[in-house]
């Protein structure tokens, strides 16, 4: 006799709770087609990887379009993934399209500067290849008498762009970001800051928080090893702010929740946390050594 195994009770996918809730209310569609949630999630030789990017409850209330986009892909010649990150400026009223547009140009250029370049990376041509899709999209790019500062205004989004490459040593992640992205090491209950906290005052954030079309007068590229027992983190603030430096509620949760990679649709439900006065779009990108 076929049995049903592990089925979920009645508050099995109730939103994870963090001190106190947001308020109830009833979600609306976004305008157009694009999906409240989207996530992703597989396996390599070397990794393990886990996408997921929600709509934040103030667009849901609002019946808004989820501003936050992702991407990770394969590069199967290298063995490496490719991933973008992108939370679009919540003024300009595209910054959903301008996010996808500037993430599949940042994967596309990685994965042909990866093809042709003997594994070498030009970060800033990653960033520019994402900037000019932003300019030059054929029907909300540059229009006549318009300069770049417009094209921002519609289109503006951050991006954290990068590589996981394995060597002989393990696993090493490159990235660069615009914006005030971040990205982090999690290694049992600490994490690592990769790029400058926001809001740190250092020149380099001072020079980062320009959105793209704007490339940051001096690119931020980080490298560090994805050691054994930790997993990479990259996301948007709607995941940076409630984090902070991972000593309270949020990162008690996330430690928990990513010491080994959850199922599929698992990261999606942590991301979609509930606590109050937090109600951002939220996106993070997970990649573990596998064991």
């Amino acid at each position: 006799m076929s049995l049903i195994h592990n089925p979920p009770g009645p508050d099995h996918w109730a939103p994870i709770v963090v001190d106190e809730p947001t308020y109830p209310y009833d979600p609306r569609p976004a305008p157009g087609r694009q999906p409240d949630t989207i996530c992703d999630g597989w396996t390599t030789p070397d990794l393990v990887v886990r996408m997921a990017s929600v709509r934040g409850n103030s667009h849901r209330h609002a019946g808004q379009y989820r501003q936050d986009d992702a991407g990770v892909v394969p590069h199967p010649p290298s063995g490496a993934v490719l991933f973008a990150v992108m939370d679009g400026v919540s003024s300009a009223p595209l910054a959903h399209f301008g996010a996808r547009i500037a993430g599949q140009a940042a994967l596309e250029t990685l994965a042909h500067l990866l093809d042709g370049g003997g594994g070498r990376v030009d970060w800033g041509e990653v960033l520019r290849a994402a900037a000019d899709a932003l300019l030059h999209h054929p029907l909300h790019g540059l229009r006549p008498g318009e300069t770049p500062t417009d094209v921002e205004r519609r289109l503006g989004t951050t991006i954290v762009t990068g590589v996981v490459r394995p060597t002989r040593s393990g696993l090493v992640a490159t990235m660069v970001r615009a914006g005030d992205s971040g990205a982090w090491l999690l290694h049992g209950s600490r994490y690592v800051c990769l790029f400058d906290p926001k809001g740190a005052g250092r020149a380099t954030v001072s020079s980062a928080v320009a959105a793209l079309p704007r490339i940051p007068a001096r690119i931020e590229r980080v490298e560090a090893p994805v050691a054994p027992g930790s997993v990479l983190l990259v996301g948007t603030d709607g995941i940076g702010d409630p984090l902070g430096d991972g000593t309270g509620l949020i990162g008690a949760l996330f430690a928990q929740v990513l010491q080994r990679p959850p199922p599929l649709l698992g990261l999606a439900h942590a991301v979609d946390f509930s606590r109050d006065t937090f109600d951002d779009d939220r996106t993070l990108v997970a990649i573990w050594p596998r064991p």
